[in-house]
């Protein structure tokens, strides 16, 4: 099995790697650069892919659950962690699959992406790695109104917004019930799936859906990392 070293802010971290599995992404390794966790802290990752998230937040100390509708990428995040010297807790399903506890920080790399119908048919079944729908947001807003009842007064939900989909609309929804803080901006390479199909893209680009921009001579789309934490009901 191939395995991958990778840097996530002072931890090295091994993950053996499964074709079945979703891959830390460039999106991915970004955000996963931006999350502070702290020891003690109880957290779950959701949608955990390989696990680099649910490892990185292991290593620091915190009690973790990784969940994933995929059973194959809930063993491997499984293995990767006593690869990596942590134990992970698993559970198969979707977003907090089952669980009823609450959390002192939720993680999420959620599908989060406007797929063209012709993508869509080249990806195959991988679509669902990235694919979030009409407007590329409908995982994460399903996210928006599942997570409050795993949260308390101190939680904190950190989620990249990707400008490949209507991220306006993602914020404007998240700032109904929860406090909104910006931690980070990156900018990321455009995936080939878009520059593929770079007309479509930048038609949304003008209407303001999705956000798509030339530097250089490379097409380039951005990634915003938000914290989340409960508004007040007093």
């Amino acid at each position: 099995m191939q395995t991958q070293t990778y840097q996530i802010q002072q931890q090295t971290i091994e993950l053996a790697l499964d074709e079945r599995v979703f891959a830390p992404s460039a999106h991915g390794l970004y955000y996963a650069n931006q999350i502070p966790i702290a020891a003690g802290e109880r957290v779950i990752d959701i949608g955990c892919g390989s696990g680099i998230f649910a490892v990185y937040a292991a290593r620091q100390g915190a009690s973790v659950l990784a969940t994933d509708i995929s059973a194959d990428a809930a063993e491997l995040t499984a293995a990767n962690a006593l690869r990596n010297g942590v134990q992970v807790d698993t559970a198969t399903g979707g977003f907090f699959a089952g669980s009823e506890a609450t959390y002192d920080v939720i993680l999420a790399n959620l599908p989060q992406e406007i797929v063209m119908p012709d993508s869509a048919v080249l990806l195959g079944e991988r679509i669902s790695e990235i694919d979030g729908g009409l407007r590329g947001n409908d995982l994460l807003l399903q996210l928006l109104e599942q997570a409050p009842a795993h949260m308390h007064e101190t939680s904190r939900m950190y989620l990249p917004l990707h400008t490949l989909s209507d991220y306006h609309h993602s914020l404007r929804v998240a700032m109904q019930d929860f406090n909104v803080r910006l931690v980070a901006i990156g900018d990321l390479p455009a995936k080939s799936f878009v520059t593929d199909h770079l007309g479509f893209y930048l038609e949304l680009a003008e209407a303001g859906a999705i956000r798509l921009f030339k530097h250089q001579g490379q097409w380039y789309t951005n990634i915003y990392v938000i914290e989340l934490t409960l508004k007040s009901t007093e």
